[in-house]
């Protein structure tokens, strides 16, 4: 998480990031793979021999993608499943084998945040989780505490658009990067291509009177695509990319699927808000949501961007 908020947002939002997270780490998987394949490790790994890759994840909130990608660096060869690469419209060329599988890679990775108690749980995660090569840091990203030329690449998972100066935290993660190294970040694309986000913010902002603008939280500052490539460009950045990911989920009809989101970004005035009006607002995000029920699932699409760049060498 990061600063853009009123100074106590992410702060009073840590137990609810941390009451979700296992219930979300395999959701939280599946859209994963679009950030780190564009950090193109395997690539990263062969341009270093003999070096163990050193990965900052920013705004890592309770552990993603810092522990997917630790586990791909534990020096264990990782299959890509059901959800290939190149099923999921990704590219299997990128250092993979021909079997599809992610060659043997070793490093460590540095998952930070800003909030102290996201930290905090996050450690314990990895911990229980047996996760031995990350080390948790409490950093902001617009002033690292590391040294330049550090990382050999750095993921963000919808983060970078929180920052209060969002352009000086690019600048900072171009400035920690080794020659060679890449950045990676996943910002969510337009509201009007996130039909969740949408209903969520009408619901609340008629139950509750607030939304994202009035909660302080800029869910779409990297939502087009010129001005975020612009944005790389002048942090420093070249061979930059922007794709843009639309993922259908298939969720059971009786499922609440918004509540996690949900929690995560309002939880404090949910708390507030007590159990008839949350009840409310299930009732009326389900029927805002009922036009993407076909055959006793929800179907509604996700749509964010994959923006990455290198730091040349």
């Amino acid at each position: 998480m990061t600063k853009n908020n009123p100074p106590n947002v992410w702060q009073d939002l840590s137990a609810d990031w941390l009451n979700w997270a296992d219930r979300l780490a395999a959701q939280a998987g599946k859209i994963n793979r679009y950030l780190i394949d564009a950090l193109n490790l395997p690539a990263l790994d062969a341009a270093s021999p003999g070096r163990d890759l050193q990965v900052l994840d920013l705004a890592s909130g309770v552990g993603e993608p810092a522990f997917s990608i630790a586990q791909m660096l534990a020096g264990n060869t990782t299959g890509r499943g059901d959800d290939s690469a190149a099923g999921a419209g990704g590219n299997k060329d990128n250092g993979n084998g021909a079997d599809g599988t992610i060659p043997v890679l070793a490093g460590r990775v540095v998952a930070s945040d800003i909030v102290s108690g996201m930290c905090r749980g996050l450690a314990a995660r990895a911990v229980a989780e047996g996760i031995g090569n990350l080390n948790v840091v409490t950093a902001d990203m617009e002033a690292l505490p590391f040294a330049a030329r550090t990382f050999d690449a750095i993921s963000c998972r919808f983060g970078v658009m929180f920052c209060h100066r969002p352009d000086l935290a690019l600048a900072e993660s171009y400035r920690v990067l080794v020659p060679g190294g890449r950045a990676g970040f996943m910002v969510w694309a337009p509201m009007a291509d996130n039909p969740l986000f949408i209903a969520m913010d009408k619901v609340l902002r008629a139950e509750i009177g607030i939304g994202f603008d009035s909660a302080g939280l800029n869910l779409f500052g990297f939502a087009d695509p010129e001005t975020s490539l612009a944005r790389m460009r002048k942090a420093g950045f070249t061979d930059i990319s922007l794709s843009t990911r639309a993922p259908v989920g298939r969720i059971p009809e009786n499922a609440a699927f918004w509540r996690p989101q949900m929690e995560m970004l309002f939880g404090p005035y949910l708390r507030h808000a007590g159990e008839k009006r949350c009840l409310a607002i299930d009732a009326a995000m389900r029927a805002e949501l009922a036009q993407f029920v076909d055959e006793a699932y929800f179907r509604v699409p996700v749509c964010f961007h994959i923006l990455s760049g290198s730091r040349g060498t």
